[in-house]
């Protein structure tokens, strides 16, 4: 869990009005640890992870995010 924790220190905004395209989140977590040579979480650990530290999940028809949280413009991935 603790590359996780350092991927929301380093690259997330944390706020209550942060809200965060799910799998664009997820990506970016990915890419994050590809850059930095360590594990990866797949996407469902992932997400009960961001659960247990309190972010919020809504899934909706056609799109997901989380709220509470939101990637810094340099981390982003396009």
């Amino acid at each position: 869990m603790k590359p996780l924790r350092n991927f929301v220190k380093r690259c997330c905004l944390v706020a209550e009005n942060a809200r965060y395209p799910a799998v664009d989140l997820y990506l970016t977590y990915v890419n994050w640890c590809i850059n930095r040579r360590c594990s990866v979480y797949d996407q469902f650990a992932f997400l009960e992870m961001l659960e247990r530290q309190g972010f919020v999940y809504n899934a909706r028809p056609g799109r997901s995010f989380f709220e509470g949280i939101a990637v810094l413009p340099p981390y982003r991935v396009e």
